[in-house]
Order: structure tokens, then sequence, then C-alpha cells
């Protein structure tokens, strides 16, 4: 083992020999494992647990997997739906339950279509549509679209960009069940949020620990305190964020998919988002969403590493790191200013979410467009780029008592 190698191990034996981090840890499986199956704990019906009835609607849509999402699927889902009895928990009636549970996730797919601007199509407006109005519906999505980025005042060559992204799209949609996939998508922001806090906590005393003991005056004395020993600790954080977000992703993305039920890698995304204007996959874009997960954790990384270089506790670090997670996720930021949305979005915590990484908002950079699941892992690789000099200069030009 060369001695580089050797001070990583130390610094590795540092950070998890402690009793808050291997806590910590500990903590975070749990809590991955419990939100990855937490929708299915409890009863939300009377007549049946939310884990039966998860099953028996994976059925239904299993049953029509394959078909396409067009005026006639519709249809039948309208005509099912017609059924209903006016009532306040519609959901309980015998009628819903014999006819038109079984298109639930075709009436949850389409009805985004539909909503306005002063209000949303709720199933009393779903009993109500025509065969003209299905046979109209992927122009109104269109149309829908062009319209939401007028509202929000958009730039026409931005879209044209959208515009173009969304016409190729391949409709009518194929319909397919993606339970596994949409429970995933539902834990990013949940799951980012976990691995930033275990960060905050496993990563800040790696520089201001040795303040606090007094180390600092050995490491930058000693014959390579002031570089490989530097490096060896900004490799170790770095190394053991990637590793504890794969671990995080990897069970989220796991246990979510035995769970809930593996199909649907290649529907498409608008089954999950109807209005998303971009023509991915449900795995590409399980892909992209972990991608945009594991660079927004090296880049939360980076920013403990930077402020424990300058702090004297790794409390404050804590502090700092936790203000810079939780702030961004109670502060409301409008669509309709596009500018400090668009910055808004560039938070750790904001960047973990399917609405950030697919967003029809794209970053015009002077001209190139770009697409969000494009600019926030490259956002994240530039802050990371810039914040490691800063932590290894600000750490070797440390003055010692």
């Amino acid at each position: 083992m060369s001695d580089y190698m050797r001070l990583v191990n130390y610094e590795y034996k540092k950070i998890l020999s402690k009793k808050s981090v291997k806590i910590t840890l500990i903590f975070a499986i749990l809590y991955t494992v419990i939100c990855s199956i937490g929708t299915l704990l409890g009863s939300y019906q009377t007549y049946e647990s939310n884990y039966e009835g998860m099953i028996k609607d994976r059925t239904y849509a299993r049953a029509l997997t394959g078909r396409l999402l067009d005026e006639t699927l519709i249809n039948e889902a309208v005509n099912a739906y017609k059924k209903i009895p006016n009532s306040d928990s519609y959901h309980e009636t015998p009628e819903y339950q014999t006819y038109a549970r079984m298109y639930n996730s075709v009436y949850q797919a389409v009805r985004p279509a539909f909503n306005t601007q002063s209000g949303r199509f709720n199933m009393n407006d779903f009993q109500q549509l025509t065969m003209k109005e299905l046979e109209q519906f992927y122009l109104k999505r269109q149309e829908q679209l062009i319209r939401y980025m007028d509202t929000i005042g958009m730039r026409e060559k931005v879209i044209q960009e959208v515009i173009q992204q969304n016409t190729n799209i391949k409709t009518p949609l194929v319909f397919g069940y993606t339970g596994g996939y949409s429970n995933f998508f539902t834990l990013s922001s949940n799951l980012g949020l976990t691995i930033s806090f275990v960060l905050a906590i496993c990563i800040a005393p790696i520089f201001c620990g040795e303040y606090t003991t007094g180390v600092d005056q050995l490491i930058l004395s000693s014959k390579y305190g002031k570089n490989r020993v530097i490096m060896a600790k900004l490799f170790t954080g770095f190394t053991l964020s990637a590793i504890i977000t794969l671990i995080s992703s990897f069970l989220s993305f796991g246990l979510s998919l035995v769970i809930f039920g593996a199909d649907g890698s290649n529907a498409p995304l608008q089954l999950e988002n109807f209005l998303c204007p971009y023509p991915l996959t449900m795995a590409k874009t399980a892909v992209l969403l972990t991608i945009c997960v594991f660079l927004a954790s090296l880049m939360t990384a980076a920013i403990v590493m930077s402020l424990s270089a300058r702090l004297k506790t790794p409390f404050g670090v804590i502090i700092l790191v936790v203000l810079l997670l939780i702030i961004p996720m109670v502060v409301y930021v409008p669509q309709t200013e596009l500018g400090l949305y668009q910055l808004f979005r560039l938070f750790p915590t904001q960047m973990i979410s399917l609405d950030s990484v697919t967003n029809l908002i794209l970053y015009d950079l002077f001209g190139l467009i770009v697409k969000p699941y494009v600019f926030l892992p490259l956002f994240s690789i530039g802050v990371c780029t810039i914040l490691t000099p800063i932590a290894y200069h600000t750490f070797r030009k440390h003055q010692v008592s």
C-alpha cells in the first residue's frame, strides 16, 4: 500500500470510528428503507390496506399495459367513470370499485392535460368529456404546454426548443404500469436530503476537527502536511460521499422495483408527468435522476469541506449546511420570475427532484439552450471544481499558533 493510500485509510478510520457517524449511517439506511415502503403501511380505505390496494391497482394497470393511450382507451375510462354516482367519497362506492377502478391509472395519467388556470380537472369533469374532446387530446396537451410557457414569459427561442423536444415524443403513448419507477421518483427528494444531512455530519470535522484538537499544527509542519495529507482528506470526503450516495440510491431504487414492480422501464415518462416535453423513458429518467442526486451530493460534500477548512468547529459547519439545505425548501419562488427561479433550482435540495431534472424551463446561456437534466450535473461538477482548490488552499495556508 502506498503512503498516500495509507493516509486515505487513516482518514476513513478516523471518520468511521466516531459513534455519531455510525449512528447517522444506520439511521440513513433505516430511513431509506422505511421511506421506500412507507406508502404501503396502514390503511387509507376502511375496506383494504394500502398494500392490498397497491396490489389491486397494479393488477389493473398491468392488464392495460401495451394499449395505446388514445381516444378509444380514454373513452372506455370515461364511460366507466360515468357509472359512479355523485359522492364526496366516490372511491368507496361499489360502482367505482366494480367499473372505474381498473381505469384509475388512465384517469391519473391524462387529467393534467385538461387542467385550466381557473381550476384542476376532477372526476366530475372527466365524466363530461366528449368524444370530440378526446380526439383532440394530444393537441390540447400541446396547446396547454404553449399556454403555460407564454404565461411564465419564456423566450420564443426557448419555447421553440421545447416544442421541438415535444414533437419527438411518439404519440399516442403506449400505456404501461410504472409503479416501481414512480415510487423511486417520489423518494428522490427525501433521499437527496437525507444524504446531504449524513454528509454534513460525517465530513464536517474533516478539516476543522484538526483545529479543535490542535492536530493541525502537526499536520502542517510535517513532511507531507501541506500536500498529500490535504489531498487524502479531499479524496476521502468525495469518495465517502460517493459510496453513501450510491448505496442509498441503489437501495431505494431496488426496494421500489422489488416491492412495487419492475415493469415499465421502456414506458414513456409522460405517464408519470404528462406535460413533460422530453422523449424519455422511465428507465432513462431514473438514470438521469440518479446522476443528478449523485453529483448534487458531491457538490454538497465540496461545500461542507470548504466550510470545514475555514471554520473552527464542526458544529458551525453543520449549522450552515443545514441552513443551506432547509431554507430553499421553505422559500417559494414563482416560475414567473424565470431568472430567480432557475437560480433557485441550483440549490442541492432543489436539483434532486424529478420536477427540477425534467422541468420544461430550459437554461438559456447566452443563446445556448440547455436541458435541465444536462445543466444541473454540469453545474454540480463546476461547483466541485471551484470549491475543491479553495478547501485545499484554505487549510494549507492556515496559520498554526
